[in-house]
């Protein structure tokens, strides 16, 4: 063990403003619990964090209470945790050096310096002994230890250490003496304020001290005079009570309590062994036997089984005792349910039953009057309510005589009834002065038939026939367009004959004379004659196409308002859908001559060549060189062969300054046999930053041997490169 160990050193830290940040001070608990003081002092209480793992990992533990000791400026703090370690975080503003630290230095160095005697002693009384002897291990062990010049050193090393030792306690000393006379130092130094303690908020006023705190604690004779209502138990009687211990035991227990009428209830019934003992007493030769699980075990345990032998069957409870013949039932468990033709025991349903019935029955108050009818009596009352509700009625001795004396009277005769007694002789006096077949007639007076008075008969007498002349004036010629008016005169149609005001009025300037049309318009005469009329569909279509068939023809000199000249451009005119031919594909009908003199040409000139004719005022130009080797020339810079232009079609697609040019040579030529036949070629050029160049597409036609692809070669060796599969010779071996 080290003095580490021995004396818990821990390396202290200076004080300054910043505060240091304390990781993972780790302790160890002992049955959940840890108690003691964080290793340095000054710790900002609010920053203290506990972890079940390093660095705040784990779950954090928030079970801990802080405490002041004496010494103030440490921290005392109780931990409670499950985990055998945790890990506390906290910050500090540094260390107070203390007696007990300069106290673990001395004992460290005391214990340093008996340490260091003891070897020195050891050592010294090695030298001296002179006759000692040792084993094979001792002499191994001392072979390996210093020599004396090593002993020297280290005596000198003694030696030093001594010296610095003793400085040291002086200086411990002295340290230890600034530290005795500053710890007795009262009058607070360091000015330090209750805020800076974390009593900021406590007032300065006498407190209790700890004494006085733990007799105010353990004081249990209810000093403050609390009662039982002001901590919420008003309606709890003072009486003992059971501890939840006791309440828990008795409510777990099997024990349950019942009523004095249950227990009596309870102790009145038979129990299953006084039943069987019972029934034991009244069965002869009974010999119980061990028990069954069920019925079906009793005749494979007992297979030969005697008069009387009894066996329970576990599953049922049931009791059955054998006869002689079968096993029987005859426990009071087995009796089985009364039936209409089996005693037994009786339902629930039953019973319940039997009492609804003994409960609703009653007793009649006319018991006796009902006990003394007879049969006679009932046959009398019976025979009395038949003849009561037959169709016989009974009349009383006035009516039958009054039935009796009805001999003076009249027969009602069927359809016809008795008058009034109202008829008097006056009436049948006016009846019998009626002439036979005489009646009464009311002529008519309506709408259709009217009476006139001798007045209204003389005075129509007094009108005129029809001799007496026309009151109409008689229709005349000079009559004609005139109107009968209603004093019988004839009259002209006018505003002032027939009751209307004259209409005054002109026309304005909207309308025109008749002198004006007359002069404006064509009358249907005038057209007639001269010559003119409406043209029917038959003249001008006569084919019935809907389209007229010709129409007059007319001298460009002979239009008005047309432009003295057209446009420079033409207008649009020559427009499609206002495009102009630049704007589409021009392929020419013909052949065209590509340079006419059958020279060998570069590329560059190629362009120029295509420019001046027009290739690239298209978006795509197509053109066929003529079939005349004289006619054109030969493209030599291609990097494929000499390209031919007679019999090629040579096709542009873009602009001057970015197009691509494709050119398809001729199957035949006889111009040479350098020229590049059945050949595809293009040439495309997007600007000279983007490398134009031509290229060769191979087709059918074109690959092969000779076609500078190296699709025929073998890592760029051709077939005679190789030897033959079949034919070798030992010359061919050779390379002969």
């Amino acid at each position: 063990m080290n003095l580490k160990q021995i004396y818990n050193f821990v390396a202290r830290l200076n004080k300054r403003d910043k505060p240091y940040i304390i990781v993972d001070e780790q302790i160890t608990l002992e049955a959940g619990k840890w108690e003691g003081f964080l290793e340095h002092d000054h710790v900002l209480e609010k920053t203290i964090e506990i972890y079940t793992l390093p660095n705040k990992a784990g779950d954090r533990v928030l079970a801990y209470t802080l405490d002041k000791k004496e010494e103030v400026w440490k921290t005392y703090l109780k931990v409670f945790s499950q985990y055998e370690a945790l890990y506390i975080t906290y910050e500090t503003y540094g260390d107070m050096v203390e007696a007990e630290d300069i106290n673990k230095l001395q004992g460290a160095a005391y214990y340093l310096e008996n340490l260091i005697n003891h070897v020195k002693n050891k050592l010294d009384f090695h030298h001296e002994d002179k006759v000692s002897h040792i084993t094979g291990n001792e002499r191994e062990s001392w072979n390996s230890r210093a020599f004396q010049r090593d002993l020297d050193i280290t005596n000198e090393n003694l030696r030093t250490t001594n010296e610095n030792l003793e400085a040291t306690n002086q200086n411990l000393g002295l340290a230890q003496q600034e530290i005795l006379n500053h710890k007795n130092t009262k009058d607070n130094p360091h000015a330090v304020n209750k805020h800076q303690i974390g009593l900021g908020n406590v007032e300065d006023i006498q407190q209790a001290s700890k004494a006085e705190f733990i007799l105010h604690k353990e004081d249990l004779s209810n000093p403050h005079q609390v009662t039982k209502t002001q901590v919420g138990l008003g309606n709890v009687d003072n009486i003992q009570q059971a501890s939840k211990t006791e309440f828990n035991a008795h409510d777990s227990d099997t024990i349950r309590h019942l009523t004095s009428t249950e227990r009596a209830n309870w102790n009145d019934k038979y129990t299953r062994n006084e039943i069987d003992n019972k029934l034991a007493a009244l069965e002869m030769n009974i010999d119980w036997k061990e028990s069954v699980d069920t019925f079906a075990d009793i005749a494979t345990t007992y297979p030969e089984p005697q008069d009387g032998w009894t066996v329970n069957v576990n599953d049922t409870d049931y009791t059955y005792r054998f006869n002689g013949t079968k096993w029987i039932a005859v426990s009071a468990n087995a009796i089985p349910k009364a039936t209409s033709q089996i005693d037994g025991l009786m339902a629930k349903e039953d019973k319940n039953t039997l009492d609804d019935m003994n409960s609703k029955k009653h007793t009649h108050g006319n018991k006796g009057i009902i006990d003394a009818l007879t049969q006679t009596v009932i046959n009398n009352w019976n025979a009395a309510y038949t003849h009561l509700s037959d169709a016989i009625k009974h009349i009383t001795a006035a009516e039958r005589n009054l039935w009796n004396t009805v001999s003076n009277k009249v027969d009602k005769v069927s359809g016809k009834g008795l008058s009034t007694e109202d008829y008097t002789t006056a009436e049948k006096s006016k009846l019998s002065g009626i002439e036979a077949n005489a009646n009464r007639y009311v002529h008519p007076n309506d709408a259709n038939t009217r009476h006139v008075t001798d007045t209204e008969k003389a005075t129509w007498n007094g009108k005129a026939n029809a001799s007496h002349g026309n009151h109409v004036p008689a229709t005349q010629t000079v009559n004609n367009k005139k109107f009968l008016r209603c004093d019988n005169t004839w009259q002209d149609v006018t505003p002032g004959n027939i009751g209307a005001a004259a209409l005054e009025h002109d026309h304005d300037s909207r309308y025109y004379t008749e002198t004006e049309a007359n002069a404006k318009f064509v009358s249907k005469e005038d057209l007639g004659a001269a010559g003119y009329g409406d043209m029917t569909k038959a003249v001008y279509d006569t084919n019935g196409n809907g389209v007229v068939d010709r129409a007059e023809s007319v001298a460009w000199t002979g239009v008005t308002g047309r432009p003295s000249s057209l446009p420079a451009n033409g207008g649009n005119a020559d427009t499609v859908d206002n495009l102009h031919a630049s704007s589409f594909t021009r392929v020419h009908s013909g052949s065209v001559n590509f340079g006419g003199n059958n020279n060998e040409i570069t590329t560059t000139q190629f362009i120029n060549l295509l420019t001046n004719l027009g290739a690239f005022q298209q978006p795509h130009w197509i053109a066929r060189g003529s079939w005349s080797y004289a006619s054109n020339q030969i493209i030599t810079d291609s990097g494929f062969g000499k390209i031919h232009l007679a019999g090629c079609i040579v096709e542009v697609l873009g602009t001057s300054t970015a197009y691509t040019i494709r050119i398809l040579t001729p199957t035949t030529s006889s111009a040479g046999s350098a020229l590049a036949l059945n050949s595809e070629f293009v040439y495309i050029n997007n600007g000279s930053s983007y490398s134009p160049g031509w290229r060769k597409i191979w087709t059918s036609n074109n690959d092969g041997v000779g076609s500078g692809m190296d699709a025929d070669l073998l890592d760029g060796k051709h077939a005679s490169d190789f030897l033959p599969r079949t034919g070798l010779t030992w010359n061919d071996l050779k390379g002969v």
